[in-house]
């Protein structure tokens, strides 16, 4: 598994990418290596490539903008992008209240649905019954932490 961490030295299409992803998937699949000793290897280095992408982001965006906003290298097209502007919605006081409204009642559907069949949530504000939501299920992860 040491090849994973190694970066291509030439250009890479979709098609190989998916040809390296299909041939580990395959290594792990039929045992040939065990499948949690690849699954942290795997998260070491997405943690590592997250560091050296984030480390050097100024750096690249340095040397693409030498070359234009688009263009075409190493096998990829590259664009540069200009960050946008939103509105910072927090200052309108309308929608703070809004949203402070909504995590109450958040708050409020946890609490009965934590306590279904145990006790009944009244809404202090309305006297209403504070419905207990159904549940809905997350897929099951796995957390890798290193020491």
């Amino acid at each position: 598994m040491n090849h994973l961490v190694s970066i291509p030295k030439s250009d890479i299409s979709k098609a190989e990418i998916a040809d390296i992803a299909a041939s580990l998937t395959l290594r792990i699949l039929e045992g040939e290596v065990n499948p949690v000793a690849a699954h942290v290897r795997l998260k070491a280095v997405i943690k590592a490539l997250e560091q050296v992408l984030k480390s050097t982001e100024d750096a690249v965006r340095d040397e693409a903008e030498k070359h234009g906003k688009t263009f075409s290298a190493f096998g990829a097209d590259i664009q540069i992008k200009e960050g946008s502007l939103t509105p910072d919605y927090s200052c309108d006081k309308e929608w703070a209240n809004l949203n402070s409204m909504m995590k109450g009642r958040e708050e409020q559907l946890k609490m009965a649905f934590r306590n279904a069949g145990k006790m009944t949530v009244i809404d202090e504000a309305t006297g209403e019954v504070v419905p207990i939501c159904p549940a809905k299920g997350t897929k099951p992860s796995i957390a890798v932490t290193f020491k």
